[in-house]
């Protein structure tokens, strides 16, 4: 929430005060719409705007006025500065016949009451509760300041619509300074907003130099009006300046999108200019422009003026949301819909001018079309909403295609061949296409072979034979005859799978949308045969390779069971420490408790209490060794030599033999696997050196050159006859060591014999790393 200023406070009274002034205005003083011209002596009336009091009550045009207030026509305000009548309480007119004198004048069309009253206040309040949301929740970074006065600049400006067309000075006044105001604030606002994101595309003097120059104009407009002179000359300088300042704000905006679409920030720009577009759009191309070139207004001002609400929507959500609007999405509907709307709305137009007759002038055949075309846009962009949001309560979920496949997708992931897979997909279609009887067969492409699911007619496989000879096959074809329709599920260079129906049981023929969903099913269904293909023939892979107990898996299998397996260790590690372990060292800590403290106790039963708590001890100690070997402790930060010689120190204690380690000259920096790999294939030869080798000196050496780790063992233990390989590697766990190799894409030499010890030489590439284990 931002700090509140005394100066906020005035600017937010000024435009609450102007507000109320303005309301209450609109709500006495009626909107008379008489526009005069002089002509000779007389003031003639020329123009009745349409929906005001003199609309209503059929002052007839080409009639004179002759007094106002008692007074001449030229004594009022309204007549001498802009030949309009408004603010008059009472005046006379003189047509051919009779004088015509009208008082007690009161605002009564509810079309002006909606337009000119209480939309503009609602607006102003809804801009009000926008300003409180702001101030409250949106940080300063978002330039809220500028934002709040821009709405509220816009806000105002909309309702003293109501008090300028009544004359009134002041509203004049308001209605054309907050206008020319409002898109220099909002170019300060994206000045200062993008300046967060450090994105600059203009330069913060020109906004400085336009709030001078409106300021001006303003100002110049004020004298005239506070003067009661007002020029006709400058009547159309406001209206110009601010199709200028727009002109050049769309720039601004546009550039920056241009420059920016392709960065992280281009929806932004283009959420913005969506929403500027949509709100000055019609104000400036349907109301300034024709009225400053022509003369005449497509719309009217008050009618452009409602766009104006599509200001705070479009900055509110851009400032309030973390993500947008997919606004490309939008914008290609929208032209969609547009398009699509052009010819209906051209021939609704046309019939809707010849009912009425004849037409006063072509602005009103603009109107109507305009009407029409946006008409047909919003009813399709509701419906198109509406279709994706009530169609499933609307329609019996039987029919729903959409939650079919939802269905069935689901059904699949529960099927493990692709016969039960075909079965579920049968049976769903049956289920909701009410169809006949559904056939689920294979056909052999090259032979007159059929393979069937479930028994068919004779009848329907001669059938097959005449209609399938001539068709060229794909996933998701259809195929109608009068026998039925099918859709193809699968097709190879052996067989082709096809789903055949009898026809539906109301006779009717498949549809558009029962033909994208048998489309779409038939895809996904062929999708996840094929993937069931693939693991099957991945399983016959694996029970193959496994069969030759002496054959090496595949470089990525072996990697990938190595990962499962250490990942394993290490929960069994986890699992043995947080529970097994804990619940030892509490017992221990009881046991040493008891004895501790209770010297009453018997020596005898001292004794064998000692003896368990040893006993208990030595517990702990081997349940600790075995974490360690499941997940070697601190081996990421100890480094792979290191963890080597705590490893041989372990072994030592346990064994007979004497391990001579050498590492001088290895300085190869590995990964964290292969650290690991070195680690388990070392742990695993002092293990098969301790149980089978009886030997008294074992020799380890690791070393690299600059592409490859050497790990070299030997021992002058008993060694074997290697030339029964499967035995081999089936007892003494080197099947273990070849297969971690191997997933390191390295090789592995063996030199022993019956009594001449045993010799392994690993080689294996290795990885660089940052880090240098030394």
């Amino acid at each position: 929430m931002q700090k509140f200023k005394w100066s906020h406070l005035v600017v937010l009274l000024f435009f609450i005060i102007s507000a109320g002034y303005l309301s209450i205005l609109s709500i006495t003083q009626p909107f008379l719409g008489i526009d005069l011209e002089k002509q000779g002596d007389n003031w003639v009336i020329t123009h009745i705007d349409m929906g005001s009091w003199a609309d209503r009550e059929n002052i007839p045009i080409g009639s004179s006025v002759t007094t106002i207030e008692g007074k001449a026509p030229e004594e009022h305000f309204s007549v001498s500065m802009f030949e309009e009548v408004e603010l008059a309480k009472s005046f006379t007119i003189q047509t051919s016949s009779q004088p015509f004198v009208y008082e007690n004048i009161e605002q009564k069309g509810p079309l002006h009451w909606t337009l000119f009253i209480i939309i503009p206040i609602l607006f102003f309040l809804s801009i009000l509760a926008i300003a409180y949301l702001v101030h409250k929740r949106v940080p300063k970074r978002y330039s809220a300041n500028q934002l709040i006065i821009f709405f509220l600049t816009i806000a105002t400006g909309y309702l003293s619509n109501s008090g300028a067309v009544r004359d009134d000075l002041y509203s004049i006044f308001l209605n054309t300074s907050l206008f020319l105001v409002a898109p220099v604030i909002l170019m300060h606002f994206l000045y200062n907003y993008f300046q967060e994101l450090n994105i600059y595309w203009f330069s913060k003097k020109i906004v400085y130099s336009l709030y001078v120059f409106v300021i001006a104009v303003s100002s110049l407009e004020g004298v005239f009006l506070y003067s009661h002179h007002y020029p006709d000359v400058f009547g159309s300088i406001p209206g110009w300046l601010l199709m200028v300042l727009y002109i050049f704000l769309f720039s601004v905006i546009y550039k920056g999108h241009y420059i920016y679409k392709e960065s992280p920030v281009g929806s932004i720009f283009k959420y913005m200019s969506v929403g500027m577009t949509v709100a000055f759009f019609p104000y400036i191309w349907l109301y300034l422009v024709p009225a400053l070139l022509f003369g005449v207004k497509i719309i009217s001002i008050e009618v452009g003026a409602f766009f104006l609400v599509a200001l705070p929507i479009t900055f509110m959500y851009l400032i309030t949301r973390e993500r947008l609007i997919d606004i490309n999405f939008v914008i290609s509907r929208v032209r969609y819909y547009a398009l699509l709307s052009v010819v209906p709305s051209v021939f609704l137009t046309l019939g809707i001018t010849w009912l009425m007759g004849t037409i006063s002038s072509e602005v009103t055949y603009v109107q109507i079309y305009l009407l029409i075309h946006i008409g047909f846009i919003m009813f399709l962009s509701i419906k198109e909403v509406l279709d994706f949001r009530l169609q499933r309560y609307l329609f019996s979920a039987r029919y729903s295609y959409q939650e079919s496949m939802h269905r069935i997708s689901k059904d699949m992931k529960d099927q493990s061949n692709a016969v039960d897979l075909m079965k579920v997909m049968r049976d769903e279609i049956r289920n909701v296409m009410n169809v006949k009887e559904i056939y689920i067969y294979s056909k052999h492409n090259k032979k007159n072979m059929y393979c069937v699911y479930d028994p068919i007619p004779d009848d329907i496989l001669k059938h097959f034979d005449r209609e399938l000879i001539s068709y060229n096959y794909d996933i998701g074809s259809i195929i109608e005859t009068e026998k039925g329709f099918g859709v193809i599920v699968g097709y190879s260079l052996e067989k082709l799978t096809m789903l055949w129906c009898k026809g539906k049981k109301d006779y009717t023929n498949l549809n558009r949308d029962e033909k994208t969903y048998l489309q779409t099913i038939s895809h996904n269904a062929n999708i996840a045969i094929e993937n069931m293909n693939l693991i099957e023939d991945l399983v016959k892979e694996l029970q193959t390779l496994k069969s030759d107990n002496t054959q090496k898996y595949p470089t990525w299998l072996s990697r990938l069971l190595f990962t499962i397996a250490e990942n394993q260790r290490k929960q069994l590690s986890i699992d043995l420490h947080d529970t097994v372990l804990q619940e030892q060292l509490y017992l221990y800590r009881k046991m040493d408790d008891l004895i501790a403290h209770h010297h009453s106790l018997e020596p005898t039963l001292q004794a064998e209490l000692n003896m368990y708590k040893e006993s208990l001890l030595d517990s702990i100690h081997l349940i600790r060794e075995t974490c360690n070997e499941l997940r070697p402790a601190f081996i990421e930060e100890l480094g792979l030599v290191q963890s080597l010689k705590n490893l041989i120190h372990q072994y030592q204690l346990r064994s007979n033999f004497t391990v001579y380690f050498r590492s001088d000259e290895f300085q190869a920096g590995l990964d964290q696997e292969r650290i690991l790999a070195i680690f388990r294939v070392v742990q695993e030869l002092l293990t098969n050196a301790m149980k089978h080798s009886e030997a008294k000196i074992v020799k380890l050496s690791l070393s690299n050159d600059e592409e490859q780790v050497h790990l070299f063992y030997s021992d002058n233990g008993l060694g074997m006859d290697y030339s029964f390989k499967r035995d081999l590697f089936s007892h003494i766990g080197l099947s273990g060591i070849e297969q971690r190799v191997n997933g390191l894409n390295g090789t592995l030499e063996i030199d022993t014999a019956p009594g001449a010890g045993f010799r392994m030489t690993i080689t294996f590439p290795y990885a660089s790393k940052k880090e240098v284990h030394v």
